[in-house]
């Protein structure tokens, strides 16, 4: 299941960045310039969420602002 998440850059040069569990990385983080939103919805292979930078992420359950850097997501170790 995909979950949707929207990226709001509150300052220019907001990277988005998917990685898998096994460190895989998406070919190449999106750039985001001040204003620019960027609605997306994360394929199951994916497993964290990317974004440094000044931005508001949204998701369903969701409003987080990064001030650095932040990661969304990630599965536990604990099965």
């Amino acid at each position: 299941m995909s979950v949707l998440v929207v990226v709001k850059a509150l300052e220019d040069g907001v990277s988005v960045l998917f990685t898998s569990g096994d460190g895989n990385e998406c070919p190449q983080p999106e750039r985001l310039d001040r204003g620019e939103v960027m609605v997306l919805s994360a394929p199951d292979k994916h497993d964290r969420l990317h974004v440094r930078g000044h931005a508001e992420i949204y998701t369903p359950e969701h409003k987080v602002i990064s001030e650095s850097g932040l990661v969304i997501g990630g599965r536990s170790e604990e099965h």
